[in-house]
């Protein structure tokens, strides 16, 4: 969810495949990382010099893979549980679990072929059966998928290699929707668990031990059915929120590799031959959220007014330094899903001021702004917006939280009435459009509810063709815009990473949602 989520948003917390389409075309860069390390002989030397010290930048807090939302549950969870189809470098889908998939010409009925030679952590065969209790779990206890399961007509298994799916109408974003960690496969025991604290999967990694706020460990899976992966004996997350403290930590070698490098420092690490710095563009979207259901933001004067204060270059500028981008709609940037013509709403004063007074609060309005502490560039930027909307008489009182508090009052309770979140930009366009901003969708909670969006995002959810749906999405930015959701959106931030040169390895999946820690090593 930062996401979430990304980040999501894990969150929140956003590709073509050959067997169906709902592509965005979403071109990461990679500036620091881009080759990967040659491959071993073999998997490295079972002992602590093998092992990887990650300075993670937020804590996981829960494991469960179909109904943890966080973007920090999903980077660990991808080398530990798997799906049947994950994506790949040209931002297709690719086997994973699944050797290969067909689908029928009415785009109905999905088969896929499993592979034979997987075994879980616990030692059990991997088998269709594990897939459909998987799946059945996500269905009946309302996990975050379940909205897609919802689109299922019938599942069967025909024998132990074999999963067979039949969707009740065409659905373009289900295969996509498989290759994340929410429709990750358990073994069909634990798949009929309530909760779940250790995932049993078919990963390169193991889980190990975890200490909440502070330590996540990971081990290699000894039968892993690759057999040449992973090269690393060990993975361990410090979980080390504070910016600088998490940067002081890597300089002084004690770990090897950190996510969330802190913006203002990043032209100095990218300029240290020492160290290898990795950025990629985009990673997540962070937005302003209003809670359309209660005042001052259930009027879309109100909410106009606030958007109208805000020089949202400005706050991209204090809060990433520079690193990011202004954002325009919830479509990945450069990807087709984005609307080519649409501007960011301009800071006016004069207009925000109509709006005040359109509004019935001619002399503006108090309001509480809660942020999630742990992310200093929202930190920031709700400084920034504090300061301007101040300049025409909205008071925003900013209350720092933690974030298991935003995830449980604001996010849960919706307890609030200003806030700051992001979510991941995923490859696929339901990630920005469906999942926040749908009343259905599985992160909604500002309470902006249009049944004429809606019942344009449901349409575009059917077309499989690029070109007939592409339009669509850019009707509902206009929408989004127009009619002043509850997200108001600030900005895209890039990844920013740093390791010393001695761990190489494409860390990053290829969407740069989250790390695959499968092909690196510590040379």
């Amino acid at each position: 969810m930062k996401a979430a989520a990304t980040g999501v948003p894990i969150a929140f917390a956003g590709c073509l495949g050959g067997d169906g389409g709902d592509g965005d075309g979403n071109g990461g860069g990679d500036d620091g990382s881009g080759e990967t390390a040659d491959t071993p002989d073999s998997g490295g030397v079972s002992d602590e010099e093998n092992a990887l010290l990650w300075g993670g930048s937020v804590p996981v807090q829960s494991l469960d893979p179909h109904f943890e939302s966080a973007a920090a549950t999903a980077r660990v969870l991808e080398n530990i549980t798997q799906g049947l189809l994950r994506v790949n470098w040209d931002y297709d889908l690719e086997p994973l679990l699944a050797e290969s998939w067909e689908t029928s010409d009415d785009n109905l009925e999905i088969t896929f072929s499993l592979r034979e030679d997987v075994v879980f952590h616990d030692g059990t065969e991997f088998t269709s059966e594990d897939v459909i209790e998987s799946f059945r779990r996500i269905r009946d206890g309302e996990a975050i998928a379940a909205g897609y399961m919802d689109r299922v007509d019938s599942m069967e298994t025909p024998d132990d290699h074999t999963f067979v799916m039949r969707l009740a109408e065409p659905f373009a974003p289900m295969l996509f929707r498989m290759a994340t960690s929410d429709m990750h496969i358990l073994t069909a025991e634990q798949a009929q668990q309530d909760s779940i604290s250790e995932p049993i999967g078919t990963g390169p990694f193991q889980f190990d031990s975890i200490e909440i706020d502070s330590e996540f460990v990971m081990t290699k899976f000894d039968d892993y059915w690759d057999d040449e992966l992973p090269y690393l004996d060990k993975v361990t997350k410090l979980e080390i929120s504070d910016d600088d403290n998490r940067l002081n930590t890597f300089n002084a070698g004690e770990v090897d590799f950190i996510n969330d490098v802190p913006p203002r420092h990043a032209e100095d690490l990218d300029a240290d031959e020492d160290v290898d710095f990795i950025r990629r563009f985009p990673k997540s979207l962070t937005y302003l959220g209003v809670n359309c259901n209660e005042p001052p933001f259930d009027n879309r004067d109100a909410r106009l007014a606030l958007e109208y204060a805000i020089d949202k270059q400005e706050v991209m500028e204090a809060a990433l330094y520079g690193q990011g981008q202004v954002a325009t709609s919830p479509a990945s940037p450069g990807s087709q899903w984005e609307h080519p013509d649409l501007e960011p709403r301009e800071q006016d004063f004069e207009k925000a001021q109509e709006h005040l007074e359109a509004a019935g609060y001619p002399d503006g309005f108090e309001a509480t702004f809660q942020i999630p502490e742990q992310y200093n560039d929202q930190v920031t930027a709700a400084q920034v917006i504090e300061a301007s909307a101040a300049q025409v008489g909205i008071e925003l009182d900013i209350q720092q939280i933690t974030w298991s508090n935003w995830l449980s009052d604001v996010y849960s309770d919706q307890n609030f009435q200003a806030t700051t979140s992001s979510y991941l930009a995923l490859w696929f366009p339901d990630a920005g459009f469906h999942r926040p901003l749908h009343s259905d969708g599985a992160f909604f909670f500002t309470g902006w509810e249009d049944q004429e969006y809606n019942d344009l995002i449901d349409e575009a959810r059917t077309m499989y063709d690029m070109e007939n749906r592409a339009p669509l999405y850019h009707e509902a930015a206009e929408m989004l815009k127009e009619r002043r959701s509850g997200h108001i959106l600030l900005y895209w931030a890039p990844t920013l990473m740093a390791r010393h040169n001695n761990y190489t390895g494409e860390v990053m999946s290829p969407d740069g949602s989250t790390f695959r820690f499968e092909g690196t090593q510590l040379e």
